[in-house]
């Protein structure tokens, strides 16, 4: 705290200074008898009333979390020549606070910039104006530099809309309503009464598949929650019950952690960090859940009771584990989750236009299956039949298949003789959904495929998001295996068959190149990083690759899928997310599903 405290008030002039601080260690107390520095705690401060400009204001964030809670709350700041950030401790996968610039010349008075890292991977940065600037700007250019995303990418959030932690009942009011031993909640606690989690910050981002075989314990000691690993305390839960970047990524290395439900200090603290802790994909296991703690959600509650502490020693069940748990409380929890369900955005958030492009008619039925599966988004499909009509044997069929279950299809009869990066580009035309995503018409894809996709572009704001490519399907070989391909984080390569972007991008890259064959994925990830953009790759275990003797855009043999790290099986075995089951026809024949050969690293 000493060093931070140093490096916010280092270069100081002469002039008066505002320094506001968030987050727990930040409280500069030794310097509250100084006349010429006004000390204010972000975190409680309201309705703030400063002279119209000061010399400095500076910040001091305990973490980038911190830093981004501070953004709605510095509004009534004064505005300053001289702005600098400290971010005593930041989340590895966190860059460097160099700031989004706002357009429109509004910077165009900034004389000095620099930026300096401090111990335990703190940030600090200081700018320097010739005319006072607005602070809460600065904060917010400075925080989305560090997070990611582009300019302009995130919906709107009202502070209302994070929820009060004090506004929750307390111990003794759920004793008298039965809250903590009856069947009911008590005094109105519900899911929109647990504070949001900050997607952009706490996320699955860095998740990894090894870990040790470690499994931390949320106890209750004196009070207060507290994750025990060992005979040590990793964790101690703040009042609020907020969790951040920072605790995401101490909590990385270890299997599961088992939460025992003792008291914190409030029970909607202790909800939101169970919520923050599923929201980042930290493998949770629980016995019954109490029913004081049950506005968590049905789905949240069994989820994290409906596994076993040894089934967390399986890399793979801990995974999927982990990607059921992220789901569910980025889709309960999440910022911008909860502003769709306000009413602000519409239902279930923007619409998605899956583009599907086809030469064979047979496998017109299976495609549309695979989009029909999709749950939790609203889908059109824009169908491109390239080099045939809806007359093919089957297309009309599966076509009004399709359409009889309500959802919206275009159809669009392309020549023959158009290069398929133009079929996709007139495909795209087509469509109306904000959001766009492509889809192969002979893979596999979980009925959360697209759903994945929409949650990877919020928490990550990257530009355009994708599934790792891990399984494949080699029918030749009557094989499954899985390429472990490091996922949850930026990476310069996606599966084509399971992207998604919005539109504005791909006006700005001018689409898919009029190419032919598969060079058109790699072309549209290329022209997105030279324009600037950011490619997200999220997990791979909800799509399925089929690989056939002929007949596909990329050529290679199935010999290339046999190499590197990887887990195979004979016969059909996916990742269980894929629920194959549940559609008995589009499955290969089973066939033994004995390991042949794995490991996971």
């Amino acid at each position: 705290m000493v060093g931070a405290l140093a490096e916010a008030l280092k270069g100081r002039g002469p002039g008066r200074l505002v320094l506001c601080h968030i987050g727990g260690g930040t409280t500069p107390a030794p310097f509250r008898s100084e006349p010429e520095i006004e000390i204010v705690d972000l975190s409680s401060a309201t309705g703030l009333s400063f002279e119209a400009t000061v010399e400095r204001v500076v910040l001091l964030a305990a973490t980038t979390a911190d830093l981004r809670a501070a953004i709605p709350l510095s509004g009534g700041l004064p505005s300053a020549t001289e702005v600098r950030i400290v971010v005593m401790t930041s989340a590895p996968h966190f860059g460097p606070p160099f700031p989004v610039v706002p357009g429109s010349g509004r910077w165009e008075g900034l004389l000095d910039f620099h930026v300096g890292r401090l111990s335990d991977r703190g940030w600090s940065c200081a700018l320097a104006f010739t005319d006072p600037v607005e602070v809460q700007v600065v904060f917010r250019a400075v925080a989305q530099g560090m997070v990611g995303g582009r300019q302009g990418r995130e919906v709107p959030v009202p502070e209302s809309s994070d929820g009060a932690v004090g506004a929750g009942p307390t111990w003794e009011e759920l004793g008298r309503t039965g809250g903590l031993v009856g069947r009911a909640v008590g005094s109105g606690v519900s899911v929109g009464g647990v504070p949001a989690v900050d997607e952009r910050v706490v996320n699955p981002m860095g998740f990894t598949r090894s870990s040790s075989a470690k499994v931390g314990r949320l106890v209750s000691r004196g009070g207060r929650w507290v994750l025990v690993v060992g005979g040590g305390v990793r964790w101690r839960v703040p009042d609020d019950g907020a969790v951040s970047d920072v605790v995401v990524a101490g909590l990385r290395d270890l299997r599961a952690v088992r939460v025992e439900w003792g008291r914190h200090s409030g029970p909607v603290s202790a909800m939101r960090a169970v919520a923050g802790l599923a929201a980042a994909g930290i493998p949770l296991l629980s016995g019954p859940v109490p029913v004081w703690a049950r506005c968590l959600g049905g789905e949240l509650s069994y989820s994290v009771t409906s596994v076993d502490e040894s089934w967390m020693a399986d890399a793979q069940l801990r995974e999927e584990h982990s990607v059921r748990l992220r789901r569910v409380a980025l889709r309960l929890f999440g910022r911008q989750a909860r502003w769709y369900r306000s009413g602000c955005g519409g239902s279930v958030g923007p619409s998605v236009s899956v583009v599907l492009c086809t030469r064979r008619p047979e496998m017109v039925g299976f495609a549309l299956r695979q989009v029909g599966r999709q749950r939790g988004v609203d889908v059109e499909v824009v169908l491109a039949l390239h080099g045939f009509g809806v007359g093919a044997p089957g297309v009309s069929e599966a076509v009004d298949a399709y359409r009889a279950s309500g959802r919206e299809l275009v159809v669009w009869e392309s020549d023959s003789k158009m290069v398929f990066g133009s079929v996709l580009n007139g495909a795209i035309a087509r469509a109306g959904g904000a959001l766009v995503a492509k889809m192969d018409d002979d893979d596999w894809y979980g009925p959360d495929h697209l759903s994945d996709l929409v949650l990877a572009r919020r928490y990550s704001g990257a530009d355009l998001v994708g599934s790792a490519t891990e399984y494949y399907h080699l029918e030749q070989l009557s094989l499954t295996v899985r390429c472990l391909v490091p996922s949850e984080r930026f990476a310069r390569h996606v599966t084509g068959a399971a992207m998604l972007t919005d539109r504005t991008v791909m006006e700005e890259v001018g689409g898919f190149r009029p190419w032919g064959g598969d060079k058109v994925d790699a072309g549209l990830l290329d022209d997105v990083r030279d324009a600037g953009g950011s490619i997200y790759r999220t997990h791979g275990l909800g799509c399925v690759i089929r690989r056939r003797r002929t007949g596909h855009t990329w050529r290679e043999a199935s010999g290339y899928f046999l190499r590197g790290p990887q887990r195979q099986w004979l016969g059909w075995r996916p990742s269980a997310l894929l629920e194959s089951d549940s559609d008995p026809q589009d499955v290969p024949a089973a066939e033994s599903g004995t390991t042949v050969r794995g490991s996971d690293r």
